[in-house]
C-alpha cells in the first residue's frame, strides 16, 4: 500500500494551483507556486484583492484601509482612499460598494495597463478619475464597467462571467445616458470627463462586438439560415460601428486638444515626442512596398477616374505613415518585453482608425473593395498588441470580414494581411461556401 501523504489542497487558492490539487499560499498578485512555476496565476487578473480584505472593506463614510500586503499604490491618492474619502461611491447601493471597490481596485493594478501606453499615462488617468468624477458620473460607470469586462474575461465559472458582464454592461448603459447629454455641448469644463467615457465605452464596444462576430463567422446551427449575402451585411454594419466609435472622440479632441494636452490627461496624451514616419527596418521597407502596391487597383490606365480615388489615396497614404512610425516605435527582438509589450507606444496602432476620412469610412460601409483591402491590411497593426484584451480578436475579425466582403475571386489582395493576424482563408471559405 501506497506510504504517499495525501495533497493539501487550499479552498481559495488560485486556479491553477486547484486545477494540481496543491496547497496555495494565496499571495497577491501571483502566489509563490505560479512565480516559481512562471505561470500566469489567476489571482493577478480574476482576484487580485484578497477575500480577507473584502470582507474588512472600509464604509463608504468611514475611514480608508490598506492592510499589509494588498496592492499597492500607483499615484496619490488611489481609488480605495479617494473615493470613499469624497463620498463619490455613495451612488452605488451599499451592498455593492465593496464589489465597486474590488473593481476600481482591479482597474488601478490592472486594467489601466490596457488603456495607457507608460507608467506615467496610467499614474495621470488614475488619478484623474476621481476628480472628473465628482464633476461627472459617468465617469466612474465607465471605468467600472471596462474594469467589470476585464474580470468577466478571466472568470472561472460561466455564472461568475454573467456576473460580472451584467456589471458592467449596467454601469456602461447608465454613463451612456449622461454622456450623450454632455456630448451635445462640449466644452472646457466637461472635454476631460468625456474623453475619460469615450475610451472606455471605445475598449466596450470592441470587445463586446467580439461576440457578434464570432456568431457570424462561426455559425452555429441556429445561425446557419442566414444566407451570404445577410452574413455579409452584419459584419459590414458591425465593422462600421467599430470605426464610428473609433473615430467619435475627435468631437472631442478638435474643438478642445489644447485643454487636453495641458489638462489633467497631458501624459496620457502627448505625442510629439513621437517620430517621424519612416520605414525603420528592411521588414518595415517591404511592408511599406507591399501597401504602396495596392495603389495599382485604381491608379491604372483602363480605370477613368472616381472621386472616391482621393479618399483611398489619402487614407493609404497615412496607413503608409503609420505603419513606418509604428515600426520605429518597435523594440529589438533580443530587447526585453516589457509589461506593455514590445511597442513603446502600443496606442500607436489605433491612430489611423482615429483619424478615418468620412467619405473613406462611407466606401467601407457601401463595401468598395479598394477600401477593403486597405482596411484589411491595417489589421496587421492592431495584431501586434498582445496584452490588451479589447483589442484582442480586432484584427482577425478586420480580415475575416473583408474576405468574406471580397469573396474567393479577389483572395490574393489580402493574403498577406491573413497571414500576418492568423486568419485561414481556405477554412472560412470552406465554412461560409455552403451559405445561399
Amino acid at each position: 500500500m501506497s506510504t504517499r501523504k495525501p495533497r493539501i489542497q487550499s479552498k481559495h487558492g488560485c486556479a491553477q494551483c486547484r486545477k494540481r490539487r496543491i496547497k496555495c499560499d494565496e499571495g497577491r498578485p501571483d502566489c509563490k507556486n505560479c512565480a516559481r512555476r512562471r505561470a500566469e496565476c489567476s489571482f493577478r487578473t480574476y482576484d487580485p484583492v484578497p477575500r480577507s480584505f473584502l470582507a474588512r472593506a472600509p464604509q463608504a463614510n468611514g475611514p480608508s484601509s490598506s492592510p499589509e500586503g494588498s496592492v499597492a499604490s500607483i499615484s496619490s491618492p488611489t481609488f480605495l482612499d479617494y473615493l470613499p474619502q469624497d463620498k463619490l461611491i455613495v451612488h452605488f447601493p451599499d451592498a455593492l460598494r465593496p464589489r465597486i471597490r474590488h473593481l476600481l481596485q482591479h482597474f488601478a493594478e490592472e486594467t489601466s495597463f490596457t488603456i495607457t501606453h507608460n507608467d506615467a499615462a496610467r499614474a495621470a488617468w488614475c488619478a484623474a478619475v476621481p476628480q472628473l468624477t465628482a464633476k461627472h458620473i459617468f465617469v466612474l460607470q465607465g471605468t467600472v464597467a471596462i474594469s467589470a469586462l476585464h474580470v468577466s474575461k478571466h472568470a472561472e465559472t460561466e455564472s461568475e462571467k454573467k456576473h460580472f458582464r451584467d456589471i458592467a454592461t449596467y454601469q456602461m448603459n447608465m454613463g451612456l445616458i449622461k454622456y450623450r447629454e454632455a456630448i451635445a455641448r462640449v466644452s472646457e469644463t466637461n472635454a476631460e470627463s468625456l474623453l475619460a467615457f469615450s475610451v472606455t465605452a471605445t475598449a466596450w464596444v470592441l470587445y463586446t462586438t467580439t461576440d457578434d462576430f464570432q456568431a457570424l463567422l462561426h455559425p452555429n446551427e441556429k445561425r446557419r439560415g442566414l444566407n451570404r449575402d445577410q452574413t455579409v451585411k452584419a459584419l459590414v454594419a458591425t465593422t462600421s460601428k467599430i470605426l464610428r466609435t473609433l473615430r467619435g472622440v475627435l468631437v472631442i479632441l478638435v474643438p478642445c486638444w489644447h485643454l487636453i494636452v495641458s489638462g489633467v490627461f497631458k501624459d496620457v496624451a502627448k505625442r510629439d515626442w513621437w517620430p517621424y514616419a519612416m520605414p525603420a527596418t528592411s521588414d518595415a521597407i517591404e511592408d511599406d512596398k507591399r501597401l504602396k502596391d495596392i495603389e495599382s487597383m485604381w491608379m491604372r490606365p483602363d480605370r477613368p477616374y472616381e472621386y472616391c480615388f482621393d479618399a483611398l489615396r489619402q487614407a493609404l497614404k497615412t496607413l503608409r505613415e503609420d505603419f513606418a512610425r509604428v515600426s520605429q516605435l518597435t523594440v529589438s527582438d533580443n530587447a526585453p518585453k516589457t509589461r506593455y509589450g514590445k511597442l513603446i507606444d502600443w496606442t500607436s496602432v489605433m491612430s489611423w482608425p482615429i483619424q478615418l476620412p468620412l467619405a473613406f469610412l462611407e466606401l467601407v460601409e457601401a463595401r468598395q473593395p479598394e477600401a477593403w483591402v486597405i482596411l484589411a491590411h491595417y489589421a496587421v497593426l492592431p495584431a501586434q498588441v498582445e496584452f490588451v484584451f479589447w483589442i484582442k480578436d480586432f484584427a482577425p475579425n478586420l480580415v475575416s470580414t473583408a474576405a468574406l466582403v471580397l469573396g474567393e475571386q479577389q483572395r490574393n489582395s489580402i493574403e498577406w494581411p491573413a497571414q500576418a493576424v492568423g486568419v485561414d482563408l481556405d477554412q472560412l471559405y470552406s465554412i461560409h461556401r455552403t451559405e445561399t
